[in-house]
C-alpha cells in the first residue's frame, strides 16, 4: 500500500525540465553547460556519483576550444591545457618518421591541446554546480524513456534508496556512450565500418617533469603504440592488443611494465588509471527518434588513432543545442531537428575513415621500416589520401535537411566564421563575445535597406545580430575577404548560411533562411 501511494505521489508530482540528458561523463557535462548558457532546464541523470575511474578523452581541437571559450569556461580549463610542441611519428627505436609542430590555428587558437580527464571534469562539474539550470540526479540509474503526448516520461531509480523518480521532459538527450541503454531500447542498428580492436590505456603520474610535451605515434610493426603527455608530470599510454591476450592479464601491473619497459623505466611513473577498451568503427541509422536524440560515442565510434572522440561529440553539441533551443522557443518545428543527422553524418564517416586511414598509415611505416622498402611503396593510396584529411565532397545541391543556402559560390569558401578580434564601438572586442550563439548578419550597410520590413519582423523574432561591416575593422584577413564577396549569414554554431553573389539578394538569402527555419 505504501508503494501505491508513494507511486501516485510521484506521478502527481513529476519534475518537469525542457531537456533531460543520460549520462555525466565529459560530453553531458558540456552539453548541459551549453543548454545551461541558452538558458534551457535540464536535468542530467548518472549512475555514477565520482568522476569516471577509466581513462578516455585526453586531447579537443582548436575548434572545441573556440566552443569552450564561448560557453564562458575557457580561462577554468586552460589551467589545465597543455599545448604540445610537437606531434610526432616515431620508430619504436626513437627514430622520428614525421615531425608536425603545433601552431596556432586561424581561430588562434592551438590546433591541439592535452588534459588529464579528471581535471577537466572537475572544473567542468563546479561550473556545473553553480548553473540556475541545471539539476543533477547523480547516483540514478536510467530505467525507461516512453513518448506520450509530445512528452518524454522517463524514469530512474535512485540507488540509494530504491525509489522510482519520474520526469518528464521535451527531449531526451542521450550521452551515455557507446553501449547506450537507450539505443538499445530504441532498437536502433549500428552500422559496421569495419575497426573493432581492444586497446590498454594507462594514465601514468611521473616523477619527474617531462623535458617536452609531444603526442606520438609509435609504429611498431608488432604492437602499434601511442604516447602523450597530459601535463609536465603525467602521460597516457595505449598498447593495442594483439589476437590471444586476455584483458584481465594485460591490466594486471606487471604486464603493463613489461610493456612499458620498452619506452620508459618502470621505477620513473606511477599507475594512476587503466583500463582496456573495445575501440570500434560503427555508426548508428538513425539518431534522433521519438524525441529522443543520441550524441556523441551513443550515435557512433572511432578507431583511437587521431584522438577525435571529444572533438565530434562537441561539434555535436554545437549542431544540435541552438535547434533545441528554436524548438523550445515556438520558432522552428520539431522536424528541424532532423538537421543534426544530415549535416553532421558525413562529416563523422569521414572522421572516422580518416583515423582508420591513420591506422593502416602508422601500420604501413613500421612495414616499410621492418622491411627496408620504400615507404611510398608501403602505403595504400586511399590511407594516403584520407589520413591527411581529404574528405569526401558534397553535393552543391540545396537540400531541405541541412540549414544552408548553396550555391557555386559559397562551395568555394570558407564554411566557418573565422575566429578574430575586432574593433568596434571604441572598443577591442572577441567577435564570439559578440555573436554569442545567436545569427549573425554581416551586411554592408543598414538592414533595413537591404530587406523588406517582413524581413526585418523575421529577425527581431529570431534575435538575430545585425553587424555593419563598414563600421566594424576586423583583424582577421579570411573574414575581409570574406566580406568583399557580399553579405553573409552566419548561423549560431559559427557555420556560414550562406552569402549573397549576382543571382541571390540579401532579401533571397534571408526568405530562404526564413523558410528552412519556420519550415514554412
Amino acid at each position: 500500500e505504501i508503494n501505491i501511494i508513494e507511486s501516485l505521489f510521484i506521478m502527481i508530482n513529476k519534475n518537469k525540465y525542457d531537456v533531460v540528458i543520460s549520462g555525466y561523463g565529459p560530453l553531458g557535462q558540456i552539453c548541459a553547460l551549453m543548454l545551461s548558457h541558452l538558458k534551457i532546464s535540464t536535468a542530467v541523470i548518472e549512475k555514477n556519483k565520482q568522476i569516471n575511474p577509466k581513462p578516455r578523452a585526453s586531447s579537443i581541437d582548436s575548434e572545441s576550444l573556440r566552443f569552450l571559450y564561448s560557453l564562458g569556461i575557457f580561462k577554468e580549463l586552460n589551467e589545465i591545457f597543455n599545448i604540445p610542441e610537437f606531434l610526432d611519428f616515431i620508430l619504436p627505436d626513437g627514430k622520428i618518421v614525421q615531425r608536425s609542430i603545433v601552431r596556432d590555428t586561424a581561430d588562434n587558437y592551438p590546433n591541439i591541446v592535452t588534459f588529464y580527464q579528471p581535471d577537466l571534469e572537475k572544473k567542468l562539474r563546479e561550473k556545473l554546480q553553480n548553473s540556475d539550470f541545471i539539476d543533477l540526479y547523480l547516483e540514478h540509474e536510467f530505467i525507461s524513456n516512453k513518448e506520450n503526448n509530445k512528452i518524454v516520461n522517463i524514469k530512474c531509480k535512485n540507488l540509494n534508496t530504491s525509489k522510482l523518480v519520474e520526469i518528464e521532459c521535451q527531449f531526451l538527450l542521450a550521452c551515455d556512450g557507446i553501449n547506450s541503454s537507450i539505443r538499445k531500447k530504441l532498437k536502433i542498428q549500428n552500422e559496421d565500418l569495419r575497426y573493432n580492436k581492444e586497446w590498454l590505456i594507462i594514465d601514468v603520474d611521473n616523477k619527474e617533469e617531462s623535458k617536452d610535451i609531444i603526442v606520438k605515434q609509435i609504429c611498431d610493426p608488432i604492437r602499434p603504440t601511442s604516447s602523450s603527455n597530459l601535463s609536465k608530470i603525467k602521460s597516457r599510454w595505449e598498447f593495442q592488443l594483439l589476437p590471444g591476450e586476455n584483458k584481465e592479464e594485460m591490466l594486471l601491473d606487471e604486464n603493463i611494465s613489461k610493456l612499458m619497459d620498452k619506452y620508459v623505466d618502470s621505477a620513473s611513473y606511477k599507475i594512476l588509471r587503466k583500463d582496456v577498451y573495445n575501440f570500434r568503427a560503427e555508426f548508428a541509422n538513425s539518431w534522433y527518434k521519438e524525441k529522443t536524440i543520441l550524441i556523441g560515442g551513443s550515435a557512433y565510434q572511432f578507431p583511437p588513432f587521431g584522438y577525435q572522440s571529444l572533438n565530434a561529440e562537441i561539434k555535436d553539441i554545437n549542431n544540435i543545442c541552438w535547434k533545441i533551443h528554436l524548438v523550445l522557443s515556438n520558432i522552428s518545428k520539431n522536424e528541424i531537428l532532423n538537421t543534426y543527422q544530415s549535416e553532421r553524418s558525413m562529416i563523422v564517416k569521414d572522421t572516422i575513415s580518416s583515423s582508420i586511414a591513420m591506422g593502416q598509415l602508422i601500420d604501413s611505416i613500421a612495414i616499410s621500416m621492418k622491411n627496408n622498402t620504400p615507404l611510398e611503396e608501403s602505403i595504400p593510396p586511399e590511407a594516403r589520401t584520407q589520413a591527411y584529411g581529404k574528405l569526401s565532397k558534397k553535393s552543391i545541391k540545396e537540400t531541405e535537411l541541412e540549414i544552408f543556402s548553396t550555391s557555386e559560390l559559397t562551395s568555394s569558401l570558407p564554411k566557418r566564421l573565422a575566429s578574430s578580434y575586432i574593433q568596434y564601438d571604441n572598443n577591442r572586442i572577441l567577435l564570439d563575445e559578440l555573436i554569442n550563439f545567436k545569427f549573425a548578419l554581416f551586411i554592408h550597410g543598414n538592414l533595413e535597406s537591404l530587406v523588406s520590413s517582413e524581413i526585418v519582423n523575421f529577425y527581431n523574432f529570431i534575435d538575430a545580430v545585425a553587424l555593419d561591416v563598414k563600421k566594424i575593422k576586423f583583424e582577421n584577413n579570411e573574414i575581409n575577404d570574406l566580406i568583399k564577396f557580399g553579405n553573409f549569414i552566419v548561423r549560431p554554431d559559427k557555420e556560414i548560411f550562406g552569402i549573397t553573389d549576382k543571382y541571390k539578394s540579401f532579401q533571397e538569402l534571408s526568405e530562404t533562411l526564413e523558410k528552412k527555419l519556420l519550415l514554412n
